[in-house]
């Protein structure tokens, strides 16, 4: 299939990497840090991309990085937190609602906007906290009983359902998903589904944790392929509201960051606030 050899390239390699700096917080114990440090690496990547996509200036982009950067530390920090009267950890209502509500409003609303100095301004703010709320996500695996396992099987399942939507929707896929992405099908859609939960059932049961069984695996598998696939289609709008078609070209073969991390935007907040309403 044109283009797999591409992703496969370059996507492959960077994947195991990550799986191995993941694999370096599970084996120091699960503390986290190097999950938080890829987080802010790629968030910030894509931060960069998704605000040039909308305003050209520097200046924005500097604002964006400087209400992301002050976001992140705001409900990372404990202290800080604490001083807003969170106690308890990040809003799971905030944590997920945001992505929900903000990526029609990047897409659409502000697009539509007429041209004026702060329209780029705005775009920045709403684009920082758009895509600081999956790196937050991230700082809260590590007080899950899975730790750094749950972001890891996630990323797995995420990552393998946009395999499988290319694998099946490429040479058999005939029914439009939605006509922001012609490209996308259904017939795509059940194979990153099937692909997430045959995934997640692996990681299931060769971790052989008691929290995480195989019925969970199977659910989660299926929530992070219809939210990848989302999300997906948001930052398909939200390219062609920019006319681009990449969000960048970081990437050969898979564009920019923010083609990369896409799926995960909404998927990784969605699983992280599901095991704290059954694991507290």
């Amino acid at each position: 299939m044109k283009g797999l050899g591409a992703r496969l390239r370059w996507g492959l390699p960077i994947s195991l990497g990550v799986i191995l700096v993941i694999s370096l917080d599970l084996w120091a114990g699960g503390e986290g840090w190097g999950l938080t440090l890829l987080a802010l690496l790629f968030g910030t990547g894509a931060l960069l991309e998704g605000i040039k996509l909308g305003t050209p200036r520097v200046s924005d982009r500097v604002l964006g990085v400087l209400f992301f950067g002050g976001t992140f530390l705001l409900w990372s920090v404990p202290t800080y937190r604490s001083a807003l009267g969170f106690e308890d950890g990040i809003p799971l209502a905030w944590m997920l609602g945001l992505p929900l509500f903000l990526a029609p409003v990047i897409t659409e609303a502000v697009p539509s906007i007429p041209k004026a100095r702060w329209r780029g301004a705005l775009h920045a703010l709403l684009v920082s906290q758009w895509l600081v709320t999956p790196v937050l996500a991230c700082v809260m695996v590590s007080e899950d009983p899975l730790g750094a396992h749950l972001f890891l099987c996630a990323l797995i399942m995420i990552k393998g359902s946009d395999t499988g939507a290319y694998l099946i929707g490429r040479p058999f896929g005939k029914t439009p998903l939605h006509p922001v992405s012609p490209r996308k099908t259904v017939e795509g859609l059940l194979g990153a589904i099937g692909a997430a939960c045959l995934l997640g059932v692996a990681y299931s049961l060769i971790l052989q944790h008691e929290t995480f069984p195989v019925s969970q695996a199977i659910f989660f598998g299926i929530l992070a392929a219809v939210a990848g696939q989302l999300t997906d289609l948001q930052e398909s709008a939200f390219k062609r509201a920019a006319g681009a078609k990449n969000s960048g070209e970081t990437i050969p073969g898979l564009g920019g960051m923010l083609d990369m991390m896409d799926s995960l935007i909404l998927a990784i907040p969605l699983i992280v606030w599901l095991r704290t309403l059954l694991h507290g």
